[in-house]
């Protein structure tokens, strides 16, 4: 699959859950990564249901961060030592409450929430 962020094209795939390309750059072995280098979400082929939705979610956090430039603000914001913490924390923090906040969007604006509420959510609601 692949999608457009702020104009950049990004490719999303699932591998076999041992794949190497799903060792994180801290080393750790993980359940998907996002490498900017090659424009790609790769995701191991053992998520599924809401924790696939979760990871995806995380890692879509980490595009907008990159296809954005908003990294820039990160290591303007932050020492280098917490770089990483940071992206993670606010890709975790998307993934977490991303689903809450367009929730809250459509109890308050209704029907115009539509316009960025992911389809989804709308499912949901319906």
């Amino acid at each position: 699959m692949k999608f457009r962020m702020n104009g950049i094209l990004w490719t999303v795939r699932f591998v076999h859950p041992s794949d190497p390309i799903l060792i994180d750059r801290t080393g750790k072995k993980t359940c998907a990564v996002t490498d900017p280098d090659t424009m790609s979400i790769c995701l191991s082929g053992d998520l599924s249901g809401p924790f696939l939705t979760t990871v995806v979610l995380h890692e879509l956090g980490h595009v907008m961060l990159y296809s954005y430039g908003y990294l820039e603000d990160i290591h303007r914001m932050c020492k280098k030592r917490h770089w990483i913490e940071m992206e993670e924390f606010i890709c975790n923090l998307i993934a977490d409450r991303a689903k809450e906040i367009f929730s809250r969007a459509y109890e308050i604006v209704g029907d115009e929430a539509i316009h960025f509420v992911p389809i989804y959510l709308e499912r949901m609601v319906a």
